[in-house]
C-alpha cells in the first residue's frame, strides 16, 4: 500500500526560485505535483501565497488573480492565502510562513498524510518539520540546490533537487514564441533553456517585482 502525501508549496519562495533559476515562472502546477508526489497516494498540494490587493497595485492584484483562477482549475489544488503589508513604498508578506508551518504539523497530527513534501528553500520551516518526524511522519524538501537552506535540507529525510532538467516537462511552452493559457504566458522550450544557460553563465538574477518581498 503506498504512502498518502500532502505537498505543501511555499509560493513566493517559489516563485523568487523559478526566477532565478529556471528564468520562467509558468509552472505546469498539476504536472509539478504529480511528479514530486510519483510514487505516492497524493492527498492534496496546498499553495501559500499572499493576496495582492487592487487598491495596492491594480496591475499586480488582476495579473495575480489571473494565476490563481489558473490555480484553482489544478486538480487536488487548494489556495492557501496570506496578506501583504506595506512598510513605505514596500509591499511586505506576513503570516504565509507561519500558517504554512502551523498546517504541516497539525495536518500530521490528524494522521492526513504519511509524507510532507515541502517546496520552499525557508530554513525557518526546520523546526515544524523536526515536530513532523517526532510523529514518525517522513518529510521530503524539494527545492533548488543552491537556494536551499542547509539546516532544512538536512533536517528532512529526503530532499529532491529542482533544477531546468526536473521542470523542463512541467513548464507551459508551445511552438509558438508565445503561449497564453488562462492569462499565464510562457515562451519556447529553447527560449527558456537558452535564458537558463544564459543565467548560469552570468550568475544573474532575473527581474521580480520591485515592491513585493518576504518578511523573513
Amino acid at each position: 500500500m503506498s504512502k498518502r502525501a500532502m505537498v505543501f508549496i511555499d509560493g513566493n519562495n517559489l516563485y523568487f526560485g523559478l526566477k532565478k533559476n529556471v528564468g520562467n515562472y509558468n509552472l505546469n502546477y498539476g504536472d509539478f505535483i504529480k511528479k514530486i508526489s510519483d510514487g505516492y497516494d497524493l492527498v492534496r498540494a496546498y499553495f501559500y501565497t499572499a493576496l495582492f490587493r487592487k487598491e495596492d497595485d491594480e496591475n499586480l492584484h488582476m495579473s495575480q488573480q489571473k494565476f490563481l483562477t489558473y490555480l484553482m482549475e489544478v486538480p487536488y489544488m487548494q489556495i492557501m492565502p496570506g496578506r501583504l503589508e506595506r512598510r513605505g513604498e514596500e509591499l511586505v508578506e506576513k503570516g504565509v510562513d507561519v500558517r504554512l508551518a502551523v498546517d504541516v504539523v497539525r495536518f500530521g497530527a490528524a494522521g492526513q498524510y504519511d509524507v510532507a513534501i515541502l517546496v520552499t528553500g525557508d530554513g525557518d520551516y526546520a523546526p515544524a518539520v523536526e515536530a513532523i518526524k517526532d510523529m514518525g511522519l517522513n518529510v521530503t524538501n524539494a527545492f533548488f540546490p543552491y537556494e536551499v537552506s542547509i539546516h532544512l535540507k538536512h533536517v528532512c529525510d529526503s530532499f529532491i533537487p529542482l533544477d531546468y532538467e526536473y521542470l523542463k516537462d512541467c513548464l507551459f511552452a508551445s511552438s509558438t514564441s508565445t503561449f497564453v493559457r488562462n492569462g499565464v504566458e510562457s515562451r519556447d522550450p529553447e527560449d527558456v533553456e537558452r535564458e537558463y544557460t544564459e543565467s548560469v553563465n552570468n550568475s544573474e538574477d532575473s527581474s521580480v517585482p520591485d515592491n513585493w518581498s518576504s518578511d523573513k
